[in-house]
């Protein structure tokens, strides 16, 4: 059995453990709450280490803050430089994020392997997927880290193995397209009634096609898209577009039209969401 690491016991450090643990593997965690293990325990027991840390947006929208990701990963990465154990980057941090930790300590095998749980079912999530993105540097690291997950779900569950870079924007893609659906089903919703149109039984309709499917299409009281993921990594892919000096004029409109139509911004008051001490994004 593999001896798994997880810093930062939140939902999905939870999530990842203890769906881990169904199969006999043994966990080690760490967090900012006083735990079982040490970071120093659990950086020492453990073959695979994965980093389950919070990237809030800063509070003006500017970006995500990675500085809680980057200071553990400068206290993790010295200390296993050099052996075969595994960093797993399972945060969600902007494309290059994980290549710029591997020019920082070259010497350390790390891995992105982002995670598409929701938070209402994340255990189930975990143990059940749609698919697993595997990002990495070398075939020895895809190799061992797909072993893991064949374990966990069987010989012919859907993995893919790619870069560390295109796994990051695998997560980001996905959820700004989810989101970007909202927004279209509220837009949607809005023309429907004007000529008092059902709204309900369009959707139903449309959703009927495969292609389409009816996830992402209801629009709710407080309208838009909120909670913890999508409004940040909206902000995150957005600023990364900026800073690589592409328009993204769609992902622009659809965030600022679900800040004029949501009623509640309740990522504001999510822990892990946004980092209300820092404003603006320094630059890395």
């Amino acid at each position: 059995m593999a001896k798994i690491g997880i810093i930062g016991w939140g939902v999905v450090g939870q999530a990842v453990g203890k769906g881990f643990e169904t199969k006999g593997h043994q966990i080690f965690w760490s967090s900012r709450k006083p735990g079982p293990y040490s970071l120093n325990q659990v950086i020492n027991k453990s073959e695979f280490i994965f980093l389950c840390l919070p990237t809030p947006m800063f509070s003006d929208y500017s970006g995500i803050d990675l500085s809680i990701i980057d200071e553990v990963v400068s206290q993790v990465a010295p200390k296993i430089s050099g052996t075969d154990k595994i960093l797993v980057v399972k945060s969600t941090v902007v494309p290059g994020t994980t290549a710029s930790y591997k020019k920082k300590y070259p010497k350390v095998y790390f891995a992105m392997n982002p995670e598409f749980l929701t938070e209402a079912n994340a255990l189930g999530d975990f143990l059940k997927p749609d698919r697993t993105v595997i990002g990495a540097f070398s075939q020895s690291v895809w190799g061992r880290l797909a072993s893991l997950y064949q374990d966990l779900y069987g010989a012919n569950s859907k993995i893919f193995l790619t870069d560390p870079t295109t796994a990051e924007m695998v997560k980001y893609m996905s959820n700004a397209l989810l989101a970007t659906k909202v927004i279209f089903a509220n837009d949607m919703y809005d023309l429907c009634s004007a000529p008092g149109i059902k709204y309900e039984e369009v959707k139903d309709m449309v959703a009927a096609d495969p292609r389409i499917g009816s996830s992402h299409l209801s629009v709710t009281t407080i309208r838009g898209f909120g909670g913890k993921c999508f409004p940040k990594d909206m902000v995150a892919l957005i600023g990364f577009a900026k800073d690589k000096k592409v328009e993204a004029s769609l992902l622009k409109t659809v965030w600022e039209k679900n800040l004029r139509i949501r009623k509640v911004y309740d990522w504001e008051e999510l822990s892990g969401a946004v980092n209300q001490k820092t404003k603006k994004a320094p630059k890395r």
